[in-house]
């Protein structure tokens, strides 16, 4: 807060006036002293800087004060003082110590700084902040204040007091602790500053002279030692501790090392290392020892004088000899090395001695240098020629064994013994020569029209005594007779006056002369631009620039609108003289109108002309114009940019690349669905062509719908099932409204707004679906029909059961024709169905099944495993054998039940195949044929007759006819398979206790087969029949 002190306001007025006109006077100076109105927190034992200037004025200020707490009090500010320059107003105590007033003049608005440092912060440093001015005019306060506030730190580290012995000497073990509060998660960490390099952090095996060990201290103080083996190296040495990690430079804390040693680097140093006469020669002493050590200075081993420092301001000969230095202190003395002086001075009497003073040119010349004294003696000589060294020549004789004119002039030397150089006097020698270092003075370039003047010098001895001036072919003094003197003047200068001009110049010694060039200027003219006038884009073009002038003309090629110049990348620029060829490849841009310009030091010239490029369409882009509405109209432009125009356009569909049209527009009289997709249009012209981008049409339409449900032929009729449906819908934009309805008894019933409903009622169903274009016509679906499954019982079931009906006539009739056919087949009739019980056959399953629940069961058909077709034997089935233990496979593969005694078994001759047929296993016969004959008793097991008893057994006679002459053991023609009495199967169709038959007898068929052979043949022989007898079963 700023305020004066000249509004003096009487005590009696009451308070809140004075606070008005304090704010009054306040206004009237905010801009005096500046304290920007900040808050900062600090950590404990950190450090803060607090901003300030005021306005510098002519008058010095009596007191600068600043406040922490301030408050008006008695027409004076009062506070804690921080920091005060009177003693009229102290500084408060607890400050001294910790705070620092920084000031200077600001260069930038030559405002005064008035910063305040504080370190070391305590708690009791928060509080409000504000600075005051006070001079013998005018008196201020900061508006605005500081707020400072100081928060704990529990890891503030503190320095604790040595314990070693003061003062500590060299070789003494040192130890020092730096400690922090207990609450501190770590041990402080010590920084030790290297003489001559930036702090850096001890690491603990960096050194074997510093050791860190961390220890718990005195009321659970967490304390970081640091031992030292003391040097005289650590004299001054600065140890400084800081929190662990921390990079606040205000918390940390320093020691400075102080150790007394004896006299170290004690050394004596001579100022020069060559010391001469009258020279000012020093010699120091330096050498280092706490305490301070004191110097004295011994001459060949003798005491001289005592100071650090030992001058000859002039020093003589009689000073030379050996001097050194000793240092001492209160620890020991140490002596200096010794330095030896021996004063020299330089040569004396120095002069040249000439040969001779008048010399012709050719001529030699030989000079002396002399020297009368020098200690040591000149060794080095150095010859000059018009004060100019002569850098070929170090002898103490200079000898030039042919002079010139050059080498007229002044001769002296110089003579060195490394100690001091002395010079000799000037010696002039003369050389008479013919005229020399001739020259022309004059322009070499003059203007047409305009005059020309030439002045002609030389260097002759004696001076010259004739001039004679020549042009480039002939003299011109024949031109000009009456000029023979240096100057030639011609008053109109024209281009044939160019060329080379010549000055002879004449002495009795000789004749010389030289040349100079004379250029006529003239501006650029006959300037010429040769180029294409048509090129393609992306060719080569050569433009070149032509011109006649002097001097060179700088020929420059500008594109149009400057859009290319000789300095863009991409040219290829050839210079010659006053000719500029640029070649460059051409593009869309470098078209319009080229300028050659041609500019030299006497005028400038220019010349142009067009530059037209061609190229194909470039910059394809389709615009749109109408609403991509279903049923608008929409027109796709396409627009490109081409030199020449664009011929033909043709627009494509991404769908199948197919083309959809020609022309520059694309035009839908009205939109459909189909229309959508991406489209694109080629643009061509006679250069090439270019395809746009594509363009994406999508017609907006209203929504078409399709129900989706999960309703089955099942759950149609049963309302028990709920039914799930979506409005599945089609559209764009998308469907933003979905409404379910049920028409039901002509009534319609509004259910939803959603997509998807569940019905569990009976009824007629239908969904609307909307967008922003429009709504879309219902979609129905009809839900738990009544009378729907007795219309999927009329449609589906009754075909089903008709089917099952006709299978069934068939396989009976089927039947039927199988049964006539085998006994067509036993009687021996021919029967055009014979196929049947061949395939037949082949699958007993199939045979059992068509002959299942026969009644009269008076034949059957055994079908045995490895027996052959007994009607159609082939080569490869011959060697089939049916052994006793395919009998019981047999049993096993028919399982089927014996019948009583009207079944008649067939057995099957296998007759002898023919023409190569196959033995199996060897044996003679051909076929070997079993009757398997079972008769299961009528009575029980108990009234079984006993086994051996006729009546038991029935034995089929099976003949043989053709049996292998080879055969070595007769094979059995018959067998006896079961006895009488067997139990009886059960077999649900059949009634094994009832007796139809009429009688008892058994009646075999007499079948013939005959085998095929191999090759096809058949045979017709009687003796392969094989005739069954009767068997009369009782």
């Amino acid at each position: 807060m700023q305020t004066t002190d000249r509004m003096m306001v009487p005590e009696w007025i009451p308070l809140f006036l004075f606070v008005l006109l304090i704010g009054f006077s306040t206004i009237s100076s905010t801009d005096f002293v500046n304290v920007k109105e900040t808050k900062e927190t600090k950590a404990e034992g950190s450090c803060v800087t607090i901003p300030c200037d005021y306005t510098n004025e002519s008058i010095k200020p009596k007191a600068l004060l600043w406040f922490k707490d301030s408050y008006y009090d008695k027409n004076e500010f009062n506070g804690t003082i921080v920091y005060s320059n009177t003693n009229d107003r102290p500084q408060s105590q607890g400050y001294s110590s910790r705070v620092e007033y920084i000031t200077y003049e600001r260069d930038s608005d030559k405002r005064i700084k008035c910063d305040l440092r504080i370190n070391d912060l305590q708690k009791t440093d928060s509080g409000n902040y504000s600075f005051r001015y006070i001079s013998s005019a005018t008196k201020y306060m900061s508006k605005e204040n500081m707020t400072l506030t100081i928060e704990d730190n529990p890891c503030k580290v503190h320095i604790e007091p040595f314990e070693s012995k003061s003062p500590v000497k060299e070789s003494d073990e040192f130890t020092v602790r730096c400690s922090t509060s207990g609450s501190c998660p770590s041990n402080p960490e010590w920084l030790i500053h290297k003489t001559g390099q930036e702090p850096e952090w001890v690491d603990i095996s960096s050194t074997d002279r510093m050791i860190i060990e961390t220890e718990d201290g005195q009321e659970g103080k967490k304390v970081t030692s640091l031992k030292i083996n003391v040097t005289w190296t650590d004299d001054t040495r600065i140890l400084s501790c800081r929190p662990a990690g921390s990079q606040d430079s205000c918390l940390i804390r320093s020691v400075t090392l102080s150790v007394e040693y004896a006299p170290k680097e004690t050394n004596a140093i001579l100022n020069s290392e060559d010391v001469k006469e009258e020279e000012s020669v020093t010699l120091f002493c330096n050498s280092r020892g706490h305490p301070n050590v004191t110097i004295e200075w011994f001459k060949n081993e003798q005491p001289h004088i005592s100071k650090s420092e030992l001058s000859f301001e002039h020093i003589k000969p009689e000073h030379s000899g050996d001097y050194n230095c000793k240092a001492t202190n209160i620890h020991g003395d140490m002596k200096s090395n010794v330095i030896s002086i021996r004063v020299k001075y330089g040569p004396k009497g120095v002069t040249v001695l000439p040969s001779g003073k008048d010399l012709k040119e050719g001529e030699k010349l030989t000079l002396t240098c002399s020297v009368n004294d020098s200690n040591p003696p000149a060794d080095m000589f150095i010859w000059y020629f018009n004060n100019s060294e002569v850098q070929w020549q170090t002898t103490k004789e200079l000898t030039i064994s042919s002079v010139t004119p050059n080498n007229m002039g002044n001769y002296h030397c110089e003579a060195n013994n490394g100690i001091k150089t002395a010079a000799s006097n000037n010696c002039w020698v003369d050389v008479k020569y013919s005229p020399r270092n001739i020259k022309i003075d004059g322009p070499t370039s003059v203007k047409v029209g305009y005059r020309l003047t030439l002045k002609c010098s030389a260097d002759a001895n004696p001076n010259p005594s004739l001039y004679t001036w020549k042009h480039t072919l002939e003299p011109i003094s024949s031109l000009l007779s009456s000029w023979r003197n240096e100057c030639l003047s011609i008053e109109a200068v024209t281009i044939q006056h160019a060329g080379q001009y010549t000055c002879e110049v004449s002495n009795p010694l000789g004749t010389m002369n030289t040349s100079t060039k004379v250029d006529v200027l003239y501006p650029p003219t006959e300037l010429k631009f040769t180029k294409m006038s048509e090129v393609r884009e992306y060719e080569v073009i050569s433009i070149k620039c032509t011109v006649q002038s002097f001097p060179e003309s700088e020929l420059t090629v500008t594109g149009p609108s400057n859009s290319r110049n000789m300095h863009n990348n991409g040219w290829n620029i050839i210079k010659s003289t006053n000719v500029l060829t640029i070649n460059f490849n051409v593009s869309e841009s470098d078209a319009g109108w080229y300028k050659c310009t041609a500019n030299n030091l006497v005028g400038s010239n220019n010349t142009g002309n067009e530059l037209i490029v061609l190229y194909g369409p470039k910059n394809l882009n389709i615009s749109c114009k109408g609403e991509q509405k279903m049923g608008n109209e929409l027109t796709l432009t396409c627009n490109a940019h081409s030199k020449p125009e664009v011929t033909s356009y043709e627009w494509k569909k991404h769908v199948n690349e197919e083309s959809v049209g020609h022309g520059q527009k694309l035009h839908f009289d009205s939109l459909k669905i189909s229309d959508s997709g991406q489209y694109t249009c080629i643009a061509r012209n006679s250069i090439g062509k270019a395809k746009s981008q594509p363009v994406n049409i999508r017609v907006k339409h209203a929504p078409t719908i399709n129900i989706l449900h999960n309703m089955t032929t099942l759950t149609q009729g049963n309302w028990d099932h709920p039914v799930y449906m979506t409005c599945s819908a089609d559209a764009y934009p998308p469907t933003t409204d979905y409404k379910w309805n049920r028409l039901e008894d002509n009534k319609t019933t509004f259910l939803s707004n959603q997509q998807n409903f569940t019905a569990q009622k009976p009824g007629r169903y239908y969904c609307i679906a909307t967008n922003e274009i429009g709504t879309s016509q219902p979609k129905y679906i009809t839900l738990y029909d009544r009378y729907k499954f007795v219309r999927i019982l009329y449609q589906i079931i009754l075909p089903i059961i008709l089917l099952f009906i006709v299978i069934a006539v068939a396989i009976f009739l089927l039947r039927r024709i199988i049964i006539k056919a085998r006994a067509d087949q036993l009687s021996g009739a021919d029967n055009p169905l014979h196929f049947f019980p061949i395939m037949l056959s082949r699958s007993s399953t199939l045979t059992n099944l068509l002959l299942l629940g026969s009644r009269n069961n008076t034949r059957e058909n055994l079908s045995m495993a490895g027996i052959p077709d007994p009607c159609h034997g082939r080569a490869n089935h011959s060697d089939a054998t049916l052994h006793p233990q395919d009998l019981i496979r047999v049993n096993e593969l028919s399982p089927r039940p014996s019948t009583n005694t009207h079944t008649v078994y067939a057995v099957i001759k296998q007759p002898q195949t023919k023409q190569g047929a196959h033995i199996n296993n060897g044996l003679g016969t051909s076929s070997l044929n079993y009757a398997t004959l079972e008769f299961p008793g009528r009575n029980e097991a108990a009234n079984r007759t006993p086994e051996g008893t006729d009546d038991s057994v029935v034995y089929a006679t099976v003949s043989n006819n053709k049996q292998s002459k080879n055969s070595q053991s007769e094979q059995p023609d018959y067998e006896n398979v079961s006895s009488k009495g067997a139990p009886k199967r059960p077999f649900p169709n059949i009634d094994w206790d009832s007796d139809t038959s009429e009688e008892d007898e058994v009646h075999y068929a007499s079948v013939s087969c005959s085998a095929k052979s191999p090759l096809g043949s058949s045979s017709s022989d009687e003796e392969d029949r094989t005739v069954y007898s009767n068997i009369k079963h009782k």
